[in-house]
């Protein structure tokens, strides 16, 4: 290397791991709901006609119901959804339990009940709790990728994890 030549290092490797869809667009209840439903009686391992059945009757319970009749409107559903998701868990709980194995019903709803938490979180905490967590990024690396600061994200992903904590119980 000689004098006037500069030097540059490579930009950092960036997780492979693609964001889910929920990581950057909000997801409506109904839907959120309905992918509860799903992924519990998946992991459950009931087969696909049973899996359509619970969504089936997921949809008609009267809160997800009014949800799904006032689309357009969904933003008045923000803050009630938890307590929609306890009426879905409630009812999966209850369906699913009869012949399910308590214990992995339990683990199962534990899973979804969490990625819904998730999905609630505000834009830029879902990202920085999935970036950290589960995609395996470095401070440095989200700082570059997003250009908040190592306290900037520090706070968010404190902020995700405290509403998690809080709130994905069943």
């Amino acid at each position: 290397m000689t004098a006037g030549e500069v030097t540059t290092h490579p930009a950092p490797q960036v997780s492979a791991v693609a964001a889910p869809a929920w990581v950057s667009a909000e997801a409506s209840v109904p839907d959120r709901m309905l992918t509860l439903a799903y992924r519990v009686a998946t992991g459950a391992g009931y087969s696909q006609t049973e899996r359509e059945r619970l969504c089936r009757q997921a949809t008609e319970l009267p809160a997800v119901a009014q949800a799904l009749a006032s689309a357009p409107g969904l933003g008045e559903w923000r803050n009630p959804a938890r307590a929609l998701r306890s009426q879905v868990v409630t009812f999966l709980r209850a369906d699913l339990g009869r012949r399910a194995d308590d214990e992995r019903l339990t683990t199962v709803l534990r899973g979804a009940v969490l990625l819904d938490e998730l999905a609630l979180l505000p834009p830029r905490q879902r990202f920085a709790l999935w970036a950290t967590t589960l995609a395996s990024c470095t401070a440095d690396d989200l700082e570059i990728r997003t250009g908040w600061t190592p306290r900037q994200i520090a706070h968010l992903v404190r902020a995700a994890l405290r509403t998690v904590t809080t709130h994905a119980r069943l």
